[in-house]
């Protein structure tokens, strides 16, 4: 990275968070847990994917404290990953990453309610284009599928990402708050809260599980974050936003570079590409523009400064 500016090292930075949290199919769908229950095994991976990302940034954090906030936020961390990974396991990667990525849609409409910024036009364009998207999903999946829309995968889907919003809010009235403390906070919640439903009720992991554990842990969740956290110091929120477009992307690519030869992988369905389609447009006609104004502003002013 090498002559770079600090903004465009950042910059790649957000790419390289992105496509390591975008591995989370490649775990889920992983062979090397079917000997666990498929019943169980969402709750034990994100019981185990929390132990493993405390650890990792319990050496990070410098400046512990408490805030009120905390609370709901480590509590929706909580669900947000918990249905998450269920949804992933039972259903589709892919299915479940998109309907995820309507949390800022979410977002939006919890301004209205007063519990955060008042939505723009931009934001109800995007709560348009997500409500397609989801209602194209909904629509095909209760015609395919045996599974309760409410409580099988797309409906937990849909709760990871009103969950997601809850993250979101409750994290903008923490800044300043040590961001490995904050991690720390909402992956120890996780461990406490799913504790009573692993231990003694799931198998322990044993072998390359353990490793794979890990990696679900450190690399795909805790290390990502802090990446993250750290690049958009100098990237704005909204080209921040649109690099992490890589993430849904690459969630089914890597789920097919490595399982397709598995008699279980199943590719994404037409409808869930179709969806996809309608909430990624949402998300970049919500962000793009600003990002787009941002990136020319800095290039107008490098040019009057050379």
């Amino acid at each position: 990275m090498k002559g770079l500016s600090s903004r465009d090292r950042s910059r790649l930075l957000v790419v390289v968070a992105s496509l390591l949290w975008s591995t989370s199919g490649f775990y889920a769908k992983a062979p090397w847990f079917d000997d666990w229950p498929i019943e169980t095994r969402g709750v034990a991976l994100t019981f185990w994917r929390a132990v493993f990302a405390a650890l990792t940034v319990l050496p990070f954090v410098r400046r512990p404290q408490f805030r009120l906030a905390m609370i709901p936020m480590s509590l929706s961390f909580t669900a947000m990953t918990y249905s998450f990974l269920v949804a992933m396991v039972g259903g589709s990667e892919t299915t479940t990453i998109w309907l995820q990525y309507v949390g800022p849609s979410w977002v939006a409409v919890a301004g209205l309610l007063g519990l955060g910024d008042r939505p723009r036009h931009r934001d109800w364009v995007m709560i348009a284009l997500s409500l397609i998207g989801i209602s194209v999903i909904v629509t095909m999946e209760s015609r395919v599928s045996t599974d309760s829309l409410a409580t099988g995968p797309i409906g937990l889907a849909l709760f990871s990402g009103l969950m997601y919003a809850g993250v979101v809010l409750s994290i903008r009235s923490l800044r300043g708050v040590d961001v490995a403390w904050i991690g720390l906070v909402n992956h120890g919640v996780s461990v406490l809260c799913l504790w009573p439903l692993v231990v003694g009720h799931t198998p322990m992991p044993h072998g390359i599980q353990w490793l794979a554990l890990f990696g679900l842990g450190a690399v795909q969740l805790a290390i990502p974050y802090m990446i993250f956290a750290y690049a958009v110091r100098e990237v704005e929120s909204n080209e921040a936003g649109l690099i992490t477009l890589l993430e849904p992307l690459a969630v089914p690519l890597w789920t097919f570079l490595a399982w397709r030869h598995l008699a279980s992988y199943e590719p994404p369905k037409w409808w869930t590409l179709t969806g996809g389609a309608f909430i990624a447009t949402g998300f970049i006609w919500r962000y793009g523009p600003a990002a787009w104004r941002g990136w020319q502003d800095r290039t107008g002013r490098k040019k009057e400064g050379s």
